[in-house]
């Protein structure tokens, strides 16, 4: 009876080490990833217009297998529409599974996805994200303008500027976006009427249309002064001291509001200025690098020094409008055109 009952013993235990053999041979199978990176062959802007229409290539992937390119397939799907579009099967040797796209008709921020697949294998995705933008009153950037503010219209491009008239001077509300020269924000040319371009010095002195000019500094002082409490002086080349409230305008660019708040900073846009903290630019080889947004504004004055440009600014925690300068070439910051 006892070799009876060891040996069921050892009978039970061996079936109930079966299953567990199986499982464990599952829990350590695996499947490749199709190999390589995914990558796109060209680029979407950051910023772009309604309507805009791209396409993106893919590219960077082949099959584990065969090692060939063309035995793998890509489908796309967009944040915008629930549809899949499939534009490569594995078994279409010649087609790049380009995606032709055009982007919503509505402001927002939006995003492509592409998946690269081969039967058998896991798939890799890559996306790409973009925010249409809309130069209307109160559109992308919203609180900023008034549809009871005077408009000047630059004969040279067409480009419309609201303005405004304080002290007895009428300055343009708007940072000038004339594409003879500058660069557009994040080299994106649907932010041109939204931001303004990016200035070198050199560029910013003549880049005013006929009957309108950069302004020196003095003219920046005129209105410090006229912002200022009553009887307050201020000197060129010198801070002024609690007043960038009255230059700045609390918008919001795509919803979010552009200067964070501060209490020792009350922005009143008594001046109708509208400053908007875009940031600066330097320019880094062929392309210029951005910097600052949401926590400086930067404007171009026109004295001129036989080493720097020279530029107001205005920093988000300060209620003062300081004085800087920069390279004559390589800095780029806004330029405010004040009327002759």
């Amino acid at each position: 009876m006892k070799i009876r009952n060891i040996i069921l013993i050892g009978l039970s235990a061996a079936m109930l080490a079966l299953p567990s053999c199986k499982k464990d041979k599952d829990s350590t199978s695996t499947k490749d990833y199709v190999s390589g990176t995914l990558t796109f062959s060209s680029s979407v802007p950051t910023y772009v217009r309604k309507g805009d229409a791209f396409s993106l290539t893919p590219s960077g992937i082949t099959h584990p297998g065969t090692g060939l390119a063309e035995d793998v397939g890509y489908y796309w799907t967009v944040s915008w529409d629930s549809a899949k579009d499939t534009t490569k099967t594995e078994t279409d040797k010649t087609g790049d599974g380009t995606f032709k796209f055009t982007v919503p008709s509505k402001v927002g921020t939006f995003t492509v996805y592409c998946v690269a697949f081969a039967d058998g294998y896991y798939t890799k995705t890559n996306t790409t994200s973009f925010s249409v933008v809309d130069a209307a009153l109160d559109s992308t950037v919203a609180g900023a303008y008034s549809s009871k503010d005077p408009i000047f219209v630059d004969p040279r491009d067409e480009s419309t500027y609201y303005t405004t008239t304080f002290n007895g001077k009428t300055w343009m509300k708007n940072n000038l976006y004339y594409s003879g020269s500058g660069v557009p924000y994040e080299n994106s040319k649907a932010m041109d009427a939204i931001f303004g371009r990016f200035y070198s010095w050199n560029e910013a002195v003549a880049a005013c249309p006929e009957g309108w000019h950069l302004p020196s500094d003095a003219e920046f002082v005129e209105m410090a002064e006229a912002l200022a409490t009553k009887g307050t002086k201020f000197s060129e080349k010198e801070t002024f001291s609690g007043v960038a409230g009255g230059m700045m305008v609390d918008a919001k660019f795509l919803g979010t509001r552009m200067w964070e708040y501060w209490p020792q900073v009350k922005i009143t846009n008594k001046a109708g200025f509208s400053a908007l903290p875009v940031g600066y630019a330097v320019d880094s080889g062929s392309s210029a690098k951005f910097t600052g947004i949401d926590n400086y504004a930067a404007f171009w004055v026109s004295d001129p020094d036989s080493d720097f440009g020279h530029y107001r600014y205005i920093f988000v925690k300060q209620n003062d409008v300081q004085f800087g300068s920069g390279d004559k070439e390589s800095f780029r910051a806004s330029v405010r055109c004040v009327k002759d």
